[in-house]
């Protein structure tokens, strides 16, 4: 496979007339020789398309095509190098003189093996270090992915930014090979037929098309996951594959605010320098993490003693625990859970009632009845006595009550005798 294939055959989040350009480069009679390209890349080398520093902040140029790895087509075309900004990013990382990392992006985007894994790193430093997208140009497709990842986007008022998705081109090479009078023929084991789809039938393109598709969904779910939006937002609202300029693209959330680079610059430097790193327990921490860490310790201890009242009151609210104080206190002290500890007090209040009732004498109920009325006619017969009736007096003996008692029941039974 020569150069022109391999452009024309991989999959691309680029813009289409980018793609193009590459191949009409790639494509060209008159080569270069292999000492002119080394020179235009050792050039190039020095221009700033590499890591730099200013003050605080590690610059990361994101320009032209882009593509997995560094070689000399990715030189001749004015390409970046995936791999080549990867290095740059954890060297800025690494480098404890910088606080923050911009991203400057002016690309169309490019290949699209290489570009998740670059955007994935950008998106991971953001929790060590702020990062900051300024887009002048474009960051479309490729560029934008990278770009998005960010933990913000920031563009100049021409600026334009999208073209989510993913191209894949298949050279058609039959009319080629026949005026040249070249026939090809092409075995495919029987056991793989998904191998070599014929894109001359509906099932042959609906294979491409589906792998096209999968691709395209990953830079969309990627594009959700840094702006922090559904993937139907993502689908809906920026662009559609096609592209928004500056103001709207902030408007559409594709971005956050329309602004110049300087000021951009000077913002994401006074940023990192308030999340300087400093030293801690044998390890860096910033200063926005030490105080996230506090609030948290903080938060802790007021849910402990919230939860250690809301413990104490249960158990000590308990019925078992009024009757049992003593015992509810040094279940409270001891730590217990409050279902724990109301379990016990429950089981000390249930067999401090069974001794209670092995105590207590068994009452005959034939007894408590004679008792009763007894009493009740030792009140009635003191009343008349008191009253004088019947000549009684005031006899107030025991056994003399007992014989008025008796005299009255005798006195009633007779009667009733009479009646029936």
């Amino acid at each position: 496979m020569n150069i022109v294939e391999a452009a024309i055959s991989a999959p691309w989040a680029m813009l289409p007339e980018r793609v193009e350009e590459l191949v009409a480069i790639a494509s060209r009679e008159n080569s270069t020789t292999p000492e002119a390209l080394e020179a235009y890349r050792s050039a190039r080398a020095d221009n700033g398309e590499r890591l730099k520093i200013r003050d605080n902040v590690a610059i990361l140029d994101v320009s032209g095509p882009l593509f997995k790895k560094a070689n000399l087509f990715v030189a001749f075309s004015g390409a970046t190098s995936y791999e080549i900004l990867r290095r740059d990013l954890q060297a800025a990382l690494d480098d404890k003189a910088v606080d923050a990392i911009m991203i400057n992006v002016d690309s169309p985007g490019g290949e699209a093996n290489g570009c998740d894994e670059l955007a994935a790193a950008i998106f991971a430093a953001r929790a060590k270090k702020p990062v900051t997208a300024y887009v002048s140009g474009m960051a479309a497709s490729g560029g934008y992915w990278i770009a998005s990842a960010a933990d913000k986007v920031v563009v100049s008022d021409l600026a334009v930014l999208g073209s989510i998705g993913v191209v894949l081109g298949i050279t058609d090479r039959k009319k080629a090979d026949e005026k040249n009078g070249i026939s090809r023929l092409e075995f495919v084991s029987s056991q793989s037929p998904g191998k070599r789809p014929n894109v001359e039938t509906d099932e042959g393109k609906a294979r491409i098309q589906k792998m096209v598709d999968d691709l395209a969904t990953v830079f969309v779910s990627a594009v959700s996951k840094h702006r922090n939006v559904t993937p139907d937002t993502v689908i809906k609202k920026f662009g559609g594959g096609g592209v928004e300029v500056g103001a709207n693209a902030v408007a559409l959330g594709m971005a956050d605010e329309v602004g110049q680079f300087e000021a951009a610059f000077a913002a994401l430097s006074t940023r990192g320098k308030n999340r300087r790193f400093q030293r801690s327990g044998g390890s860096f921490m910033s200063t926005t993490e030490t105080a996230d860490i506090a609030k948290i310790q903080a938060e802790a201890a007021a849910k402990a003693k919230s939860d250690e009242r809301t413990r104490i009151s249960a158990i000590t609210g308990t019925e078992a625990a009024k009757a049992h104080p003593k015992l509810a206190k040094l279940l409270v002290d001891a730590d217990l859970s409050s279902e724990t500890a109301i379990s016990f007090l429950n089981a000390a209040a249930e067999d401090t009632k069974a001794a209670v009732d092995a105590k207590t004498p068994a009452i005959d109920p034939a007894k408590a009845a004679a008792d009763e009325a007894a009493a009740k006619a030792k009140a009635f017969e003191k009343k008349k006595a008191e009253a004088g009736a019947l000549g009684l007096g005031t006899q107030d003996s025991t056994e003399a009550s007992a014989t008025v008692a008796a005299g009255w029941g005798k006195a009633v039974t007779n009667a009733n005798r009479r009646v029936n």
